[in-house]
This record gives structure tokens, C-alpha cells and sequence, in this order.
């Protein structure tokens, strides 16, 4: 059954009686300052859950990683070094590449079957519907679990080829070379699906060709807004380590380390996850009336 439709007329939420709710930005703003500890606990929560998948995308990283990391004899080259010194560079510049690769994986494109829970509790938060953190968490884990997990294994083989087409025409010679571009936009276009993917999984019964479908229908009709969530994601999940680690401050590369990596265990991927489901729902209610015959999950 497809989902999208050009209808514009679905009614507003209403306004609560105690408060006032908000529209926009200052929506997110609303629900991230009430919700704040929630989110940390969530962060935690979907931190632990997530480290298998996390982990397989970290190996799989490597395919990156060892082409544009740092060999020991050119660190010594360029820094005159001792080899050992070297070595550990080179060993920690790939296993950060490999760490920041595989949380941008798993904050853009998502960790499986942990992320349809997460994305449950945000849509609640966002909704304002009544929710258990850890109980409704694992329980849509459980619900959702087949079809997030089909998903995350078709995200990790078009991540695959998607770094071996990148790296085998860039490789190459003539007018080829420039193939790497068109494979740079199928890896951005496939991004974009996914900020809607995850949203219409937990929340409506599609098959697993409509999920797709609709989520590219999505992110093309509200293009400007899915391009802008990508960017502000991936912002704010590398502009404190990307200071950190070109800082010519060694205290204030510290300061900035030290807070990457309390932002990563206490928000991060809650954080993001709120500000892309926020988008999503803004985007989805353009065309989804609330008394649309489309069939919800619940």
C-alpha cells in the first residue's frame, strides 16, 4: 500500500492545556529541554543495545579507513619520529576513522532492530504519547525486528559496494574517474532515505519495497529539509572531535575530546535521532491526515 500522497490538509495537534506547543525548531527545543534526562538514559540505553551492529559496521570501516590512513614510514617522513611513536599514529588515526565512520552509519543510516525501538520513543517523546522507556524500547525492538533487520543487512552491502565503486574509479584513468562522483550521490540519495525509513517502519504496515519507496517519495518532496537535517547531523556529531584533533591548543584539543566523549555517552544518538524524527513527522504530516485509511502499526 503506498503512503504518499499530495494532501496537505491534515489538521494540526492541538494545543495542550497547560502549555502552549510550539511549531518548528522551537518545537524540538521544547520536547529536547523537557525530556532532557530521558534522552540521556535513551543515549545509554541505545548505546548498549547497539554495540554488536556497531561493531560489525567498525570492522567493515577498515575498507575506508585503510585508504586514507596513515602509514608509520611517511608519519616519520614528515614528523622524524621514532618508528614506534609512528605506529601507535597510525594505529589510533585508523581506529578513530573506523569509531566516527561507524557512529555516522549508525546515526544516518541506523543500527537494525535497536533503532526502530529508538526511533519508537522519540516518535512518542515528539507526539507527546504516553511511553515506557525500557519496556516499549525493547518491545518495538521485537516487533519491528525482521524488517529492521533486512534493512540493516541491505545497509551494510550498499555501504560495501558503495566504498568498493568509490575507490575502484577513483582509481581509475580517463573519463571512468569521474564515476566516483556518481557514486558519491547514490550514497547521498541513499542517505536521505533513511531519515524517513525508520519512521514509516514503526509506524505504519508497509512491505519492505514500500518502505523504500515512500522514503524516497519523502526525502524528494522535502528535499531542502532532509539535505539540511543530513548536514546538521553529521555537523554535530564531528565538530567537537574535528577541533579536538586539529587543535594547535593541546588543552584545548583536551577540552574538546573530553567533551566528545560525554556528548557520544550521554546524547549523541538520542539528540540526532530526536532532531531527525522531528523531521520526519514535520515532513510526513504534509501528506498523512490524522484519519488517513493508511494502516498504523498500533
Amino acid at each position: 500500500m503506498g503512503i504518499f500522497s499530495r494532501d496537505y490538509s491534515k489538521p494540526g495537534p492541538g494545543i495542550s492545556k497547560d502549555e502552549r506547543k510550539r511549531k518548528g525548531l522551537g518545537r524540538f527545543y521544547q520536547i529536547f529541554i523537557r525530556k532532557f534526562w530521558e534522552l540521556i538514559k535513551l543515549n545509554l540505553l541505545y548505546i548498549i543495545t547497539l554495540l554488536p551492529t556497531f561493531a560489525i559496521v567498525f570492522f567493515l570501516s577498515g575498507m575506508i579507513s585503510n585508504q586514507f590512513g596513515l602509514d608509520p614510514a611517511a608519519i616519520i617522513r614528515v614528523a622524524d619520529i621514532p618508528l614506534g611513536e609512528a605506529a601507535k599514529i597510525s594505529v589510533t588515526t585508523d581506529l578513530l576513522m573506523r569509531f566516527y565512520i561507524a557512529t555516522l552509519f549508525s546515526i544516518l543510516w541506523g543500527g537494525g532492530p535497536v533503532t526502530a525501538g529508538l526511533v519508537y520513543i522519540l516518535r512518542s517523546f515528539l507526539w507527546e504519547d504516553p511511553v515506557f522507556l525500557v519496556s516499549d524500547f525493547f518491545e518495538h525492538i521485537k516487533s519491528n525486528f525482521k524488517q529492521a533487520l533486512i534493512v540493516w543487512i541491505i545497509d551494510v552491502i550498499a555501504f560495501t559496494l558503495l566504498c568498493y565503486g568509490y575507490f575502484f574509479y577513483n582509481s581509475a584513468t580517463g573519463f571512468i574517474f569521474y564515476g566516483k562522483y556518481v557514486i558519491l550521490v547514490i550514497g547521498f540519495f541513499y542517505t536521505m532515505l533513511h531519515m524517513y525509513l525508520y519512521h514509516l517502519m514503526v509506524t505504519y504496515k508497509l512491505k519492505i519495497g514500500e518502505l523504500y519507496r515512500n522514503a524516497a517519495l519523502f526525502s524528494i518532496s522535502a528535499l531542502p529539509f532532509t539535505v539540511i537535517t543530513i548536514l546538521f547531523v553529521s555537523f554535530f556529531v564531528l565538530i567537537f572531535p574535528a577541533i579536538g584533533f586539529t587543535a594547535v591548543n593541546e588543552t584545548l584539543s583536551i577540552i574538546f575530546q573530553t567533551l566528545t566523549l560525554i556528548l557520544l555517552v550521554s546524547l549523541t544518538f538520542s539528540t540526532s535521532g530526536l532532531y531527525i524524527e522531528h523531521n520526519a513527522i514535520t515532513q510526513i504530516k504534509k501528506y498523512i491526515k490524522e484519519d488517513s485509511t493508511v494502516e498504523r502499526n498500533e
